[in-house]
């Protein structure tokens, strides 16, 4: 529940609200957010508003007043501060709405309830405060929070005059406390008003005065003149993106500046040189700095590019001198714009393929793009035009080539006719998206006119190699934002003031100021025994390192580290600083709820670094850890993803609301977009010009494109650009110069000069693109606003899992970018790893506002963060002064001036990694007091080498190197590739190092590629498991497994800078560079250096040119103590691991063969092997002896006296296999097996016989073919024959009687057979085809789909057999010189058929044999049904008829056959002689077809009457099926339309349109008064019957087309009828009546369904609760279509239609006449009383049919209902 109703003056209730508001949000959190959310609303504003501006003014007893802070305003302020309000994303808006009401009017409520709170400050004690209370201290600190916040949320109070005076009288208040009172609430009171001072830019008004002169300090010395940045500078800004304050400043830069050639501001690490003092100078100075790294270089790139767009002809050459190296692409085209929720909005580049990839195959292009890793995602680019650049990131939907792909061989180019779009498959082009890294207008309407079609210039897209932008830009804009509210910890550490101590004592952190707390170190001590630690107190490092596992160091270190607010531990490589920090995690998790800290964040610079923390801490028993991040390596950590524990939270009502608008929100942004999108695809810019012309300029319009009236429509071949470029043309030219934009608008069209006409049109193209500009960046603002909000809603639930967790891990890069969210979280404890390989700046941004422990875990005297640019680097001479790869680390614990603050650290001093000859090396140079731990002295020796500790120094020159080619990235030697490889191998065929225990460590990427490839090609035979030694330890003497395995995956192999923090047991380093000039490259560095020599633990083997590396001093020191101890030469000496005296050394790569090539000596081993044999193999490793397989014969003999026949190490099979050639061995089934094995004779009955039989299945019954040995007896055996099975539909089942029949014990138990596969086969009864669909017992067969083969002489049909022959309307050619036929071809014929012989002649010279009057044939046959050849055939008689079937019958045969007598007289010879007057019905729907076949007889002219009539039946009734059944399916449609609505809720919206005022037409067609409704309605409410209703008039016209030749049909027979002439009047002819009612039914349900709407529209009418909508209806258009419905039917004589039309008339006059009257009263108004009175007849008329005609009963419920609409309206 929440805060409930409340009247207008809360009165004596007002306590009560508050009081209720703190214990709601005490509860459980979706009631806190419903608190939170009611108080944000006018009832809670009211009450804020009433309790400062009436309780506090009218209430002026001390006493009164601590009433009023008891009950209302203590449990508003801890409402206000309760820690899930405060971390609150969604709340925020709420939150912000309470402090906005608390501040007032320019603060004037902040500044009275101030003034109470002080003046009730002043009087804090007894009796007029209790206990209950708390101390004044605590009372001040809610005060300040309360303060800080309101500051916070409102804008106007970083500028009021009020606040700083209320800072004051509070910081004066603390000062007043008394000595017991200062605790941890003062503190906390302090921070809180020191947070204020910062936003209110206190210290930048001092700052003002300070800018111009460096500060003062107590050393003297030369300070050079330096330009300030922005307005500060002499000389003015150096470009639009340099100002003094960088939260102005964009990140990527501005084309100004690109081509600006002053030089950029650089901010020295002196802050008595920079223009800001204290904590802002020293943001300011990394942001200047740290941008200036990643983006400065890039700048003179962008710059040198342009100019060479400008001007091509220089050469590329100049390209070649810019530091940093690039990747220029030609863009061939902007080819898209999409949008999507996930990726945002992207640009679609098309660009030139890479010389060096187009160059390649399919696949290596592929290898090409992966190796070179250009354009990864997120990568930086440039889109260059001329005199433009724009920066953007490769997005991630960018297709790039998988790494893990199969092989594509095969795949041929040519054949890949499909252009895909990513960046290796076109051997041409290139395919990549882009997204804009920094979205700005320009940016974004230059965009929009590449992508539009345009004139194309010379484009390029620049890459910068490893400059990704997600990389950096986070951290610059957390820097920006730390900027803006300076609101961070341990400011007094960071940026101490110049005059300030060079030593400090660092207080404890504040949650351990609170009185009596204390550590408890339980977890730590070995007998789980309480050892407490008080922060105030003097550690004692002896009695927790007695009682623990950490030696004195860590001991020191861990308490110290407690101890500390700002806490420094310096580990030296293998003191267990990793260790130490997890102890210290350890004790501080085990102290968090009496601390109350919050979850402890784990910040790493790198992703490895973080997953190995966070998998150490998992591995000692922390479980509540989450991962922030998705580029984890690590599948330990998976499980614990931030996203993938977020996804199970379940949601709070609050929480999903929320949710459901911003994807809702986001979903209509997303779709806006693309709807913006699709539109400027699909529209051309002339069509654009078009539309904005008749919106802005119709004069223009009209004389360019005309007019179209209402009912006619002009239609042209020209498109717009065609109109523009005719109406341009058509002007006159002048030699006067043309006049200016405005007075051309304002001209006549036609008196405009040519030149003036294209001015025009080139001012509306620039209008229209502009007026597109300006909609797609507002479509952009408004998605990327929705995207930000929803990404901000789901921060929510984030924040809830993180707050639940006990360790975050992070990289500072994450942290950055999720800033706004983690500084919601109430973490106090922050530990960081490796810091001293951390940038200052990331650790800045990672310093929270809730951080009250920091802790920096590393060593600056190893790696040092990273940067791009050398001249900022502090071991360049000129970058010294820049120091920007100095860690704040390392600034804190050896500042580089001696004035500067140093803060106490400590240094862990006992190593436990190296053996003491190794760790000598850093000790003797680095580390002076550093102690080796006693088990590094036990350490064995490597296996195989003669010293564990060597140089093996060689002078073979590195690689040359060439930038353009993407393999290799980098240096590389290949000699050293070549002996690491050698070296590696030797070492894993010692048999006893896992693959853990070898590292393989280069300072370069190229180097590292070549290793990784050639031990990817490299095989070795290793153990099985190193775990076999564990095996041997319990006592299990276990014989060693061993297998094939690539021998890169045997070692690791790693970059020096990612192997730090690593260790390996062994490490082969190669160092690459070796030239004459001397350059080591990399490794020049000291810290660099550190970390390579500290990473082995047992032994470490150095190649390398000494000469080379011998220039830098370290490594001078380094070689000099090799050479002392002999551990440096040009020998490489190895050892065998039997005969250890042998002298064993290799110098180059064939030694490793000669001299050792099984990784022992070149000795033959001869030792015995457990078979008893020798081994031949040369001398090898003990480990790998054991697992050696004897090769040699085996010497054991079979009982039966065969020897066995496989080597020694095989065992030996049970059975003998030796083959008795030439015995035969008889089996008990009588059949002979030829050449038996040895023990097949001894066990015959085992023998299985092969030999081939039939065999009968019991059950089935199927007789089989199968090998003697099989048992189809048995119920397993499954029989493969055919079922064969008769099913039901006639046919056999074709299925395997395995699948269809269960046998149990030879019976069959169970039989089912599936559905028949076979085609259906049965025979059509109207045509000679059969069905050739899948079997369908118990169903129809469908139409017939074969071609139909009725023709003509004239034409031939070309429907389907099933569908209506259209009839064919030319004269019959039924004729002979004896009569003709005068009917239309497809109409019974009526004329006497000839029963003469044809007198033509064939070709043979032989007289025809048909009748006369038909076509003459060309073969000979036989009368088939009588059998008789035409020998016996009188043909003058008794000619022959020839139908194109090809069976040939005589006339009097065929006559016979379809009943030629029934129709026609016929003398006493046969001879047809007249139509008889009443023949046989005709209309008996069987069609008349050969005899024998039933073919067609269509063509036969002597039975036309017979045939013709029933084809023409037939046709009929299919043209009366086919309309009857879609009517019926819209029909359906209709009723369920007409339910819908009826069922459909009346939302308030559709009866508000109902009530709305206003005056609505209804005219027209039926068509126009229903969109008439639906657009006033809206709501889509009759969209969907709408569509029905034009699909009802497709159908419609559908039916005229195809029932008119039926029309035209029924007309010439009457015509034809008319033209009888004497022998036709004889017979009396009677024209068959040809009539169909399609259009009919049609047009009913057409007018049917457009009352359905007039009856929906007004039943919403009848309920809106006010009519105020006057409605004027004409009807006269629907009456006309009605009056025209009732004459069809009565001319068609189809009463029921007509009967339905008399209704549907008198139910629209009624409809209308209640659609006009507002207020129910009736008159006249649209319609008149004439049409209601035709109305009532057409009632009477439709009674009457209906009592006249009983096929019309069902239509009397219809006529009733419309009697009473008419006769009563008010029913």
């Amino acid at each position: 529940m929440a805060p409930f109703e409340s009247p207008a003056s809360f009165g004596i209730k007002l306590s009560q609200f508050f009081q209720e508001a703190h214990t709601l949000v005490e509860g459980d959190l979706e009631t806190l957010q419903k608190t939170i959310a009611v108080l944000a609303t006018e009832q809670g504003v009211r009450a804020v508003r009433e309790l400062v501006d009436e309780r506090i003014l009218f209430y002026h007893a001390d006493l009164e007043r601590a009433i009023i802070w008891r009950t209302c305003m203590r449990p508003l302020f801890l409402t206000l501060t309760e820690p899930r309000v405060v971390r609150s994303v969604i709340l925020e808006g709420h939150i912000g709405t309470i402090y906005n009401v608390i501040f007032g009017h320019n603060g004037s409520r902040l500044e009275v309830l101030f003034e109470f709170l002080i003046g009730l400050a002043a009087k804090w004690q007894p009796p007029l405060v209790g206990e209950d209370d708390g101390p004044k201290s605590q009372f001040i600190e809610l005060c300040s929070a309360i303060l800080a916040k309101t500051v916070d949320y409102n804008t106007q109070a970083l500028v009021n005059e009020a606040i700083p005076r209320i800072v004051d009288q509070l910081r004066d208040s603390i000062v007043d406390l008394d000595q017991g009172d200062h605790s941890f609430w003062s503190l906390q009171a302090t921070n809180h008003l020191a947070y204020i001072q910062r936003r209110l830019g206190l210290i930048k008004e001092v700052a003002q005065d300070a800018a111009s002169k460096p500060q003062s300090s107590e050393h003297a010395k030369f300070v050079l003149r330096r330009d300030f940045p922005g307005t500060l500078s002499t000389e003015g800004p150096r470009h639009d993106n340099d100002f003094e304050d960088i939260t102005k400043i964009r990140v990527l830069p501005t084309m100004s500046e690109l081509m600006s050639t002053r030089e950029d501001y650089r901010p020295v690490n002196d802050p008595a040189q920079l223009h800001l003092p204290g904590i802002e100078g020293v943001i300011d100075r990394h942001f200047r700095l740290l941008r200036d790294d990643m983006v400065g270089q890039l700048k003179e790139c962008v710059s040198e590019e342009l100019r060479f767009l400008e001007q091509p002809e220089r050469s590329s050459d100049s390209k070649q001198r810019t530091t940093r190296q690039v990747h220029s692409y030609n863009v061939v085209d902007v080819t898209d714009i999409t949008c999507s929720r996930r990726v945002g909005i992207e640009f679609h580049l098309k660009l030139k393929q890479p010389f060096a990839a187009s160059r390649l195959s399919r696949e290596a292009r592929q290898d090409w793009w992966n190796m070179s890793k250009r354009l990864e995602k997120g990568a930086l680019v440039c889109l260059l035009l001329k005199g433009k650049a724009i920066f953007c990131v490769v997005s991630e939907s960018t297709a790039r080539p998988n790494p893990l792909r199969q092989s594509s061989q095969g795949v041929n180019e040519a054949d890949d006719v499909t252009e895909k779009c990513n960046l290796f498959s076109n051997k041409d082009f290139a395919y990549v998206k882009l997204s804009l890294a920094e979205p700005s207008d320009t940016d974004l309407r230059t965009m929009l006119r590449l992508v539009r079609p345009r004139e194309k210039g010379k484009e390029s897209l620049v890459e910068f190699p490893g400059l990704i932008l997600p990389a950096f830009k986070p951290t610059l804009s957390a820097l920006q934002q730390l900027s803006r509210s300076l609101d961070l910890p341990f400011i007094d550490f960071l940026a101490p003031t110049s005059d300030g101590p060079t030593q400090v004592t660092i207080p404890p952190p504040l949650y351990a100021m609170k009185p009596g707390f204390m550590f408890n170190l339980k977890c730590l001590i070995s007998d789980d025994s309480d050892l407490f630690f008080s922060p105030r107190d003097t550690p004692d490092p002896e009695e927790l390192c007695t009682r623990s596992s950490l030696d004195k160091g860590q001991a020191t270190a861990l308490l110290h580290a407690l101890q500390r607010s700002l806490a420094l531990i310096q580990g030296p490589p293998g003191t267990g600083k990793s260790y130490t920090g997890e102890a210290i995690i350890k004790v501080l998790l085990a102290n968090k709820e009496t601390a109350q800290i919050g979850p402890i964040l784990c910040v790493c610079y790198t992703n490895h670094a973080l997953d190995q923390l966070l998998e150490r801490l998992l591995h000692g028993g922390v479980k509540q850890i989450i991962r922030i991040g998705a580029q984890s390596k690590s599948t330990i950590l998976e499980n614990l993803n931030l996203r993938k524990v977020s996804k199970d939270m379940e949601r709070t009502q609050s929480e999903k609301t929320a949710s459901w608008k911003s994807v809702t929100a986001l979903g209509n942004a997303d779709k806006e977009v693309n709807e913006f999108l699709t539109t400027l695809r699909g529209t051309a810019a002339a069509q654009n010009v078009k539309e904005h012309l008749e919106l802005e300029a119709a004069p223009f319009y009209v004389a360019i494109f005309g007019t179209e009236d209402d009912e006619w429509t002009k239609v042209t071949y020209l498109d717009e650009k065609a109109r523009f470029l005719r109406w341009i043309n058509a002007g006159a030219l002048s030699e006067e110069p043309a006049r200016d934009i405005d007075t051309l608008k304002k001209q006549q069209p036609a008196t405009l000069s040519q030149q003036e006409r294209s001015l025009l049109y080139a001012k509306w193209e620039s209008e229209v693109a502009a007026e597109l500009e300006d909609q797609f960046i507002a479509l952009h603002d408004d998605f990327y606003e929705a995207m930000h909000k929803h990404e901000a809603v789901g921060h929510e639930v984030d924040l809830r899992v993180l707050q639940e967790a006990d360790v975050i891990g992070v990289t500072t890069t994450g942290l950055a970018k999720n800033l706004d969210m983690l500084r919601k979280l109430d973490a106090k404890v922050l530990l960081c790893e490796e810091a001293g390989e951390v940038l200052e700046s990331h650790i800045l941004t990672a310093l929270l506002p809730s951080v009250e422990h920091a802790i920096l875990v590393g060593d600056h005297l190893q790696l040092r963060p990273q940067i791009a640019n050398y001249d900022l680097s502090v071991e360049n001479t000129r970058g010294q002064q820049y120091s920007l790869d100095v860690s704040l680390f390392e600034r804190l614990v050896q500042p580089s001036r001696p004035t500067d603050l140093k803060l106490p650290f400590d240094m862990l001093e006992i190593q436990r990694r190296m053996h003491p000859s190794i760790s000598g090396l850093i000790r003797e140079t680095m580390y002076h007091t550093l102690q080796d731990a006693e088990e590094v002295n036990g350490y064995p020796e490597v296996m195989g080498m003669k010293k564990r500790l060597f140089w093996f120094d060689h002078d073979k020159p590195e690689a040359q190197w060439d930038p353009n080619n993407a393999s290799i990235t980098s240096r590389t030697n290949d000699f050293e590739v070549h002996m690491v490889c050698a070296l590696v191998s030797h070492l894993v065929r010692q048999g006893v190092y896992g693959r853990d225990d070898i590292a393989i460590l280069t300072p370069y990427l190229g180097q590292l590629h070549k290793l990784r490839n050639k031990l990817r090609n490299l095989f070795e035979v290793v153990l099985e498991d190193r775990d076999l030694q564990d095996l041997h330890k319990e006592g299990l003497d276990i014989t060693p497994q061993v297998f094939k395995e690539r021998l890169v995956n045997c070692v690791r192999l790693a970059t020096v800078d990612n192997f730090q923090g690593e260790e390996a047991k062994i490490v082969v380093i190669s160092l690459v560079r070796s030239n004459q000039a001397r350059q080591c490259g990399f490794l020049k560095t000291i810290n660099r250096i550190n970390v390579l020599l500290s990473r082995a633990q047992h032994g470490m083997y150095i190649l390398g040119n000494s000469a080379t590396y011998g220039t830098v001093d370290m490594w001078s020191k380094v070689i000099d103590m090799l050479k002392e101890h002999g551990n440096i030469g040009s020998m490489l000496p190895l050892q065998c691991p039997r005969h250890k005296h042998t002298p064993i050394e290799v110098s180059e790569l064939d030694d490793f063969a000669r001299l050792s090539p099984e990784a022992g000596c070149n000795a033959q081993c001869s030792q015995m092997l457990d078979c008893g044999h020798t081994c031949f193999h040369k001398c090898h490793a003990t480990p790998l002896h054991k697992a050696v397989k004897c090769l040699e014969p085996c010497q054991r003999l079979k009982e039966c006296g065969h020897g066995c026949p496989r080597t020694c190490w095989e065992p030996c099979e049970e059975i003998c296999p030796t083959v008795l050639k030439g015995e035969t061995l008889s089996l008990p089934c009588g059949h002979s097996l030829i050449s038996p094995q040895c023990w097949q004779t001894q066990m015959p009955s085992k023998v299985l016989c092969y030999q081939s039989v039939t065999k009968t299945v019991p059950g089935c019954f199927h007789d089989v073919q199968v090998p003697c040995r099989e048992n189809v007896t048995k119920d397993g055996y499954t029989c493969q024959a055919p079922c064969g099975k008769l099913l039901p539909c006639g046919h056999a089942c074709e299925a395997a009687c395995r699948t269809c029949r269960t046998r149990v014990g030879g019976e069959v138990v169970e039989e089912k057979h599936g559905a028949c596969t076979l085609t259906c086969g049965r025979k059509y009864a109207t045509c000679k085809h059969a069905c050739v669909e899948k079997c369908h017992p118990g169903k129809d067969c469908p139409p017939c789909g074969m071609p139909c083969e009725e023709q003509c002489r004239h034409s031939k049909c070309s429907k389907a057999c099933s569908e209506p022959c259209t009839p064919c309307m030319a004269k019959c050619s039924s004729t002979c010189q004896h009569s003709q036929c005068t009917m239309p071809c497809a109409a019974p014929c009526n004329w006497i058929p000839c029963s003469k012989r044809c007198g033509q002649v064939l070709s043979c010279g032989h007289q025809c044999p048909s009748v006369c009057g038909e076509a003459c044939p060309d073969a000979t046959a036989v009368d088939m049904l009588r059998l008789r050849e035409y020998r016996e055939i009188n043909l003058d008689v008794d000619p022959c008829i020839f139908p194109v079937c090809g069976h040939i019958m005589t006339m009097s045969s065929m006559d016979g056959q379809l009943g030629m007598l029934d129709h026609y007289q016929a003398a006493s010879d046969g001879t047809i002689i007249a139509i008889k007057s009443s023949p046989k019905p005709l209309l008996d729907n069987v069609i008349k077809a050969c005899p024998q076949c039933r073919g067609s007889l269509r063509g036969l002219s002597r039975y036309g009457r017979l045939v013709r009539q029933a084809l023409f039946d037939e046709s009929v009734e299919k043209f009366s099926s086919w309309y009857s059944s879609r009517t019926m399916a819209l029909e359906q449609r209709l009723i369920d339309e007409q339910k819908q609505l009826e069922s459909s809720g009346k939302s308030s919206q559709v009866l508000e349109s109902m009530g709305k005022v206003g005056v609505l037409y209804i005219n027209g067609t039926p068509v126009d008064q229903m969109l008439a409704f639906h657009e006033w309605i809206g709501q889509d409410r009759y969209q969907s019957i709408i569509s029905l209703h034009f699909e009802m008039s497709e159908h419609l016209e559908q039916v005229r087309n195809e029932e008119e030749p039926y029309t035209r049909l029924s007309n010439l027979v009457k015509h034809a009828a008319r033209q009888i002439d004497g022998v036709a009047d004889e017979t009396k002819l009677d024209p068959p009546m040809i009539q169909t009612h399609g259009q009919l039914l049609a047009q009913t349900m057409r007018f049917r369904c457009y009352l359905v709407v007039v009856a929906d529209f007004l039943q919403l009418r009848r309920d809106a609760k006010k009519r105020l909508t006057v409605v004027h209806v004409d009807v006269k258009k629907a009456i006309e279509e009605c009056e025209n419905l009732i004459l069809s039917a009565q001319e068609t004589k189809f009463v029921r239609q007509e009967v339905e039309a008399h209704i549907l008339y008198a139910k629209l006059v009624a409809m209308a006449r209640e659609l006009t009257v507002p207020d129910g009263v009736f008159n006249e108004g649209d319609v008149p009383g004439s049409m209601v009175t035709r109305a009532m007849h057409h009632i009477s008329k439709a009674q009457a049919l209906i009592l006249g005609i009983s096929s019309a009963a069902h239509l009397q419920k219809e006529m009733d209902i419309a009697g009473r609409m008419l006769y009563d309206p008010t029913d």
